[in-house]
C-alpha cells in the first residue's frame, strides 16, 4: 500500500502553527484479510449484522464511520514497542472492492492507517510517524514513537484489535522491511 492510494493521498497532519513536517517514518505491512468479520463491519457498521425479529436499539450513529481500535507494534519477541489504545480511525474511503481507515495520535505525531482489500482479500497497515525538524527538540512521547518507528523491522508486527457486534477483529501483519523516511515532495503535492 502507499501513502496515495488510488490517487487519494491520506493527508499529512500539522504539527505546530499548520506546518505539516516535511519527513515522515514509515512502517508498513500486509497479511490476509480477517475477511468476515471486517465485511460485516463494512456492511452493517457497529450495529452489527441485524437480528430478525429487529430488536429494539437506538438508531445508528451520525456523522463519519469511525472504528476505534487498539493497535500495537510489537517487536518480534512479542514486546510492545508502541501502543495506541482506544485510536478513533475514521472512514477514509469505501468502494466495493476497499475500505480504508484513518486516525492520527497528536501527542506521538503519528498517522495509523488501515486497509480492507476484499478484492485481494489482504489486510494493510501503515504506521506513518513524523520526524521532528533539526531545531526542534521532541517531547518524551514523540520522541518514544520515532525510536518505536526507527527499531521496526523484520519480523516486528503490526496488530490492530477491535471489539464489534460484528465479531472481534484481531488482525496481525509481519513486517518484512525496516522503516523507511518519506517525504511528500517525494511524491508530489496533491
Amino acid at each position: 500500500m502507499s501513502l496515495t492510494h488510488q490517487g487519494k493521498r491520506l493527508p499529512a497532519r500539522p504539527i505546530k502553527g499548520g506546518a505539516a513536517p516535511e519527513t515522515w517514518l514509515v512502517v508498513q505491512a500486509t497479511a490476509l484479510l480477517q475477511s468476515v468479520a471486517t465485511a460485516n463491519y463494512a456492511c452493517y457498521g457497529r450495529a452489527g449484522v441485524p437480528r430478525y425479529p429487529h430488536p429494539l436499539t437506538s438508531a445508528p450513529p451520525e456523522g463519519r464511520a469511525t472504528l476505534c481500535v487498539e493497535a500495537l507494534l510489537r517487536d518480534p519477541a512479542g514486546e510492545v514497542a508502541l501502543a495506541f489504545l482506544d485510536l478513533d480511525l475514521v472512514l477514509h474511503q469505501q468502494d466495493k472492492r476497499q475500505v480504508v481507515w484513518s486516525g492520527y495520535d497528536p501527542a506521538r505525531h503519528v498517522q495509523v492507517a488501515w486497509v480492507w482489500d476484499f478484492y485481494r482479500i489482504l489486510s494493510h497497515a501503515v504506521l506513518r510517524g513524523a520526524i521532528p525538524p533539526q531545531d526542534d527538540a521532541p517531547d518524551a512521547a514523540w520522541a518514544a514513537a520515532v525510536e518505536a518507528l526507527r527499531a521496526a523491522g523484520p519480523d516486528f508486527t503490526i496488530e490492530f484489535r477491535v471489539r464489534s457486534a460484528c465479531g472481534d477483529i484481531h488482525q496481525a501483519h509481519r513486517v518484512e522491511r525496516p522503516a523507511v523516511a518519506w517525504s511528500p515532495d517525494e511524491a508530489g503535492r496533491p
